[in-house]
């Protein structure tokens, strides 16, 4: 007999191989990328996937401490991408006002 678990963990599985597949395709993306924002979305895309595979191999493992990790990596992300996006920012206004001149 089938027992829930055996059937959830299963899925967890299927779920965690899928979310790789994701994590694959998403830096393929970014080293491909025409442009530098292209990169910064799949970095913040490659972020999150991380986040859902720690939580779920947390779930997993039932280590809950990888929750803890989790977060503070999605912190890391937030702060990183921020950052980034300044400096695009930044830059794109710098070869905008250069357009003007």
């Amino acid at each position: 007999m089938i027992q829930p678990w055996d059937t959830l963990t299963a899925i967890l599985i299927a779920v965690a191989c899928l979310l790789t597949l994701v994590l694959a395709a998403c830096l393929i993306r970014g080293v491909r990328g025409p442009r530098y924002t292209h990169r910064l979305v799949a970095l913040n895309t490659i972020c999150t996937v991380v986040i859902l595979l720690v939580c779920l191999l947390s779930y997993l493992l039932q280590a809950s401490y990888l929750v803890d990790v989790a977060i503070l990596y999605g912190l890391l992300n937030l702060l990183s991408v921020a950052v980034l996006s300044r400096i695009s920012i930044r830059r794109h206004r710098e070869k905008k006002r250069r357009g003007k001149q």
